[in-house]
C-alpha cells in the first residue's frame, strides 16, 4: 500500500524544526573550534617564550639543529654572545668543543707533563699554568660543569680549584732484582728462589704469576739485573723490598719517571679508583663532622673539616668524568 502524503503545512513545519536545529549545533561546533584555536595560539606563545630562554631545549625540541641566526639572546636568559663563544678553557688543553672525554685526558696529561713545577723549580708562571690545566681538565671532563660553561661561560661556574698535584696523580714504580754471590742464587736453589719472589709480592697485582717471576729471574742470572715488578703503586713496590732486604738480597724500588700512575688506567679502573676514594674521603668528612666543637665553628678553626669538605667535593665532580667516559668507552666499543 502507498505512504500516506504528509499535509504541505506539516512538511514545512519539519523542515522549519530541522534547519533550526541545524543552525544551533553549526553555532556550538563554530564555538568550540573558536574556543580551540584560541587555547592554541595561548599554548604557541607560551611555548615560543619558553624555549627562547633555553637554546639547548630549543635543539632537543626541534627537527632540525638550529642555525647560529636562530639564537635569540634575551635579557632575562643569562646567557650572552661572549659566553656562547667562550673556549678558553678548550684553548688551554688545545682541544676542540667536541671532544670526548678520553681525548681531554690525554690533552690534560700532555699539557700537565710539559708544565710540570718539578721541571720548573721556583717558577710561579709554571705553577700558575699546571693548576690551569688541572682546572680546565676538572671543568671540561665534568659533564655537568662543562655544559654550564658552553652555555654561559666562566661565570656561571661556582669557584672551584683542583688539586692539581694528586690530579696528576704519582708515578708508577718497579722493582728491580740484581744477582749477587748469595746462597739463593745457586743452581739448586732456583726452585726455591722463585717461590720465595713470588711469596714476597703482595697479592692482587695484575699480570704477575709464577712464569713471570721465573722470567725475571733467569733474566737476573743473565745480565745481573732485571725488573721483577713493572709500573705498581709506591706502597706495592716497597713492601715487596721489606720481604726480600730480610733475607740479604739486592733488591731497589724506583718509580718510573715521566708516566703517570692514573694515566695508563682503563675506564673502568678510574671509575672504580675514584669511587673508591670518594667513599674513604666521605668517611673522614664524616669523622670530621663529629670530632669538630662548636667553638671551633665560631671561632672560624674547622680548616681540616673544610678540607675534606672540598676533597669530597672535588671527588664527586671526578666521579662524574670517570663514569661519562666510561659511558663512551662503552658506546665506542659497542658501535
Amino acid at each position: 500500500p502507498t505512504q500516506p502524503k504528509m499535509p504541505v503545512s506539516h512538511g514545512l513545519a519539519m523542515e522549519s524544526l530541522r534547519c533550526s536545529h541545524s543552525r544551533k549545533g553549526w553555532r556550538r561546533i563554530d564555538g568550540a573550534l573558536l574556543a580551540a584555536a584560541i587555547l592554541l595560539l595561548a599554548s604557541a606563545y607560551w611555548a615560543e617564550g619558553f624555549l627562547a630562554a633555553r637554546p639547548s631545549l630549543r635543539a632537543r625540541c626541534s627537527r632540525r639543529p638550529p642555525r647560529a641566526s636562530s639564537w635569540r639572546l634575551r635579557p632575562n636568559s643569562g646567557l650572552t654572545a661572549a659566553a656562547a663563544t667562550d673556549t678558553e678553557l678548550y684553548d688551554i688543553l688545545g682541544i676542540s668543543k667536541d671532544s670526548t672525554v678520553a681525548e681531554i685526558k690525554k690533552a690534560y696529561y700532555r699539557e700537565a707533563r710539559d708544565s710540570h713545577p718539578d721541571k720548573f723549580p721556583g717558577n710561579e708562571e709554571i705553577r700558575d699554568r699546571f693548576q690551569q690545566v688541572a682546572d680546565a681538565y676538572a671543568t671540561l671532563a665534568d659533564p655537568v660543569r662543562r655544559q654550564q660553561y658552553d652555555l654561559q661561560g666562566l661565570a656561571s661556574l661556582a669557584f672551584f680549584r683542583s688539586n692539581a698535584t694528586r690530579l696528576f696523580g704519582p708515578p708508577p714504580w718497579r722493582v728491580l732484582i740484581g744477582k749477587t754471590d748469595h746462597w739463593l742464587w745457586t743452581e739448586d736453589q732456583e726452585e726455591h728462589m722463585v717461590g720465595f719472589l713470588a711469596s714476597a709480592i703482595p697479592n692482587g697485582i695484575a699480570g704477575v704469576t709464577v712464569k713471570s717471576v721465573q722470567a725475571a729471574y733467569a733474566e737476573a742470572k743473565e745480565t745481573n739485573v732485571a725488573v721483577l715488578l713493572e709500573r705498581v703503586s709506591e706502597e706495592q713496590a716497597k713492601d715487596t723490598v721489606s720481604q726480600i732486604e730480610e733475607y740479604g738480597l739486592a733488591v731497589k724500588a724506583e718509580p718510573i719517571e715521566g708516566e703517570r700512575t692514573n694515566e695508563q688506567e682503563s675506564p673502568i679502573q678510574h671509575f672504580r679508583r675514584i669511587q673508591r676514594d670518594l667513599g674513604e674521603a666521605s668517611e673522614s668528612l664524616r669523622r670530621a663532622a663529629i670530632e669538630i666543637k662548636p667553638d671551633e665553628l665560631q671561632k672560624g678553626d674547622d680548616a681540616e673539616f673544610q678540607r675534606w669538605i672540598d676533597m669530597v667535593r672535588g671527588l664527586r665532580s671526578e666521579l662524574r668524568a670517570a663514569a661519562q667516559g666510561l659511558e663512551e668507552f662503552k658506546l665506542s666499543k659497542s658501535s
